[in-house]
């Protein structure tokens, strides 16, 4: 889908700053029916985030060929997105709640998109799921066993209570286990892959530079999308590589 910006009478229209917004049409756009005042204010506004980003930018996280969560100089070819928000306090303080649990205010959200290869979003997608996998398989066993009439019986002739007992144990097992295999295997990925995004070269700049990491969690976790954001703030890449680039997403997890 093409960009429709045909509002040439917008103040902002072929600036620096709607390039930098990057919306697929005007209508939507934060500059929409705007008097000039107004505008120079969504351009300061801009002006202030692409001041908080690394000059570098980030867009070379998800326009090159290869995955930006490879560990290395042997990276994997780039198969899909990883969603991943950071915000950034407005030091103008205008400032949005985002979670009425956490009690954070962000003035600025922007989208990382990394580029990923598949050996490494299936890293991803088994840590987030191995704790459950571990808790069905263990539990499932313990039912089974303790499903049996002749072996019911017998825990019940020790006491009553023992084949719930029994499953509140394998409960209790199966969270053990899933949170050592989870620590396990996560140092095992790492070595290979950046399982703690913190560490990722580029969030590590914009971290030292005072953005957080939306997302809540000791590891947070991306959401990976066979296409890229093509729209939107954080999402506009020069045009040479836009030709090359994926575009719109949809969620794989």
């Amino acid at each position: 889908m093409e960009q429709e910006r045909t509002n040439r009478n917008c103040p902002l229209w072929g600036t620096e700053t709607c390039a930098r917004l990057n919306m697929r049409a005007c209508r939507g756009c934060p500059a929409e029916n705007k008097d000039v005042r107004e505008c120079d204010d969504v351009r300061d506004d801009v002006d202030t985030l692409y001041a908080l980003l690394p000059e570098e930018g980030i867009a070379s996280l998800f326009t090159g060929e290869t995955c930006s969560l490879c560990k290395g100089e042997n990276k994997g070819k780039r198969e899909s997105y990883g969603l991943f928000d950071m915000g950034h306090a407005d030091p103008r303080a205008v400032k949005k709640k985002l979670s009425l649990f956490r009690g954070k205010t962000y003035g600025f959200v922007v989208p990382l998109q990394f580029g990923c290869c598949k050996d490494c979003r299936r890293r991803f997608q088994l840590l987030s799921w191995l704790g459950m996998l571990t808790t069905i398989l263990i539990l499932g066993a313990a039912l089974l066993v303790v499903a049996q009439e002749p072996v019911a019986q017998s825990l019940r002739n020790v006491w009553r209570g023992l084949p719930l007992l029994l499953m509140l144990l394998a409960a209790g097992i199966s969270f053990l286990a899933g949170k050592v295999l989870t620590r396990v295997l996560r140092s095992r990925f790492n070595e290979r892959t950046y399982m703690d995004l913190r560490e990722q070269p580029l969030v590590r700049r914009m971290l030292s530079l005072d953005w957080e990491c939306v997302a809540e969690g000791k590891y947070p976790q991306p959401v990976f999308t066979r296409k890229r954001l093509r729209y939107g703030v954080g999402t506009a890449v020069p045009a040479p590589a836009e030709e090359k680039s994926e575009h719109d997403g949809e969620n794989l997890d």
